[in-house]
């Protein structure tokens, strides 16, 4: 079993550097232009800091910056806070676990690290403020270094620090427009197959890049860029965190049957796929044991939503993403116009699910969902609703959730 990621050809991406008139941290070195298949990386960020202040700090080693009792408390937040959200579907926990020991002795991961962090605790509170974009730019010029030429033995590390970095991406600005660190991951993915029926850092890596393919997927209705061969049998006894994941691979090849660019194959082949799809969902639901199965539908306070509990995150990303293929389907179905009351159903499902649990990690991932999901609810409760808990939800994670929120008002009002 084999998982790949795919993006366009490297020679076609825009290739840029950091603006060279920003200031030069320590130990940098002037880069060649002729970089044509390195990753896009940004060219400016939404703070301003002066490059001295934080040079000390961002040439250090890992050991030696943490002397620092700031970024020691950037390094707990990170372990406490932020891991889980990459551990959503991981009951290894390993962005939680492995990472910050790896961290300790890879310099470009705990700069991500680091980075992500600072912008979050900005974005929250406005402490730290420049600290991340300081330790973002030096991670990006570190990646340049090692991109081409990687030991496959890091790419877990290397593939872990890009996922901090499209965070990083997300928070400091509109995560629609700016995508250039997923386009920068694959090089990280697909240098080799990763084993996906294995556990490990580069495993973990993939599925979280994964879902942020899908989340992107979802807000922008384009196609992610994924792999084909990845089987998935449903005699096999698979954990419930590995079911999600299965989950997350399935609805990615129902976006790129629903917003595939080309429209030109043949009625009698999309009634194929789409068959084929709907087979694959149904055999994965089939198959759930009952730990998926809300434990109670005791009404939460507040709730406009139906209130669905369910026992671990990864619980409530694997039911979200299950509803959206089923809208999806709906919507795409080749056979028959789409059943507007199945997909309000399913609609108001992931929002409820999002709203009656509590988990953090659940409530990141579920941004796209509901971004998708929320432009089929009708009622003025449910939409307002809707609108309340994203604010709720973009406070204490920093997520612009402006940008979603400004998309469905203008959908919602082309529809009245």
């Amino acid at each position: 079993m084999r998982f790949i990621i795919h993006t366009p050809d490297p020679t076609s991406l825009n290739i840029t550097h950091l603006n060279e008139s920003q200031p030069r941290l320590q130990g940098d070195r002037p880069k060649s232009t002729n970089n044509s298949s390195r990753a896009q990386v940004p060219n400016s960020e939404p703070e301003t800091y002066q490059g001295d202040s934080f040079e000390a700090l961002v040439s250090s080693e890992p050991r030696s910056a943490l002397n620092n009792p700031e970024i020691a408390s950037l390094f707990r937040h990170y372990i406490d806070y932020l891991a889980p959200w990459y551990d959503l579907c991981d009951a290894e926990n390993l962005f939680g676990t492995i990472v910050p020991l790896h961290a300790l002795e890879n310099p470009i991961l705990f700069k991500a690290l680091i980075a992500f962090s600072a912008l979050h605790k900005t974005g929250v509170s406005g402490e730290m403020r420049g600290l991340g974009q300081a330790f973002h730019a030096a991670c990006i010029r570190d990646l340049l270094h090692v991109i081409d030429n990687f030991q496959l033995r890091l790419r877990g590390d290397y593939l872990a620090a890009t996922c901090l970095l499209r965070s990083y991406e997300i928070i400091a600005g509109d995560s629609r427009k700016q995508q250039k660190h997923l386009l920068g991951a694959y090089l990280f993915s697909t240098r080799d197959p990763i084993e996906m029926n294995r556990t490990g850092l580069s495993q973990a890596g993939a599925w979280n890049y994964l879902r942020e393919e899908i989340t992107v997927a979802l807000e922008c209705q384009r196609t992610t860029r994924i792999g084909f061969d990845f089987n998935f049998d449903a005699a096999e006894r698979y954990s419930d965190s590995m079911r999600a994941n299965i989950i997350s691979y399935i609805l990615a090849r129902v976006t790129n049957y629903c917003f595939q660019e080309s429209m030109e194959r043949q009625m009698q082949e999309k009634q194929i796929a789409w068959k084929s799809l709907r087979k694959e969902l149904a055999t994965w639901r089939e198959y759930l044991p009952a730990s998926f199965e809300p434990y109670s539908t005791a009404v939460k306070e507040n709730n406009p939503f139906p209130s669905l509990w369910l026992i671990h995150p990864w619980h409530v990303a694997a039911q979200q993403y299950c509803s959206v293929a089923e809208i999806l389907l709906a919507l795409f179905d080749p056979f028959a116009p789409a059943n507007q009351e199945a997909v309000l159903e399913h609609a108001i499902k992931i929002c409820g699910l999002a709203y009656t649990n509590d988990n953090v990690a659940a409530r990141v991932n579920a941004f796209g969902p509901l971004a998708f999901c929320g432009k089929y609810l009708v009622d003025s409760t449910h939409r307002e609703g809707l609108k309340t808990m994203l604010r709720q939800f973009g406070t204490p994670t920093a997520w612009p959730v402006h940008c979603i929120i400004g998309d469905l008002e203008q959908y919602w009002t082309l529809m009245t």
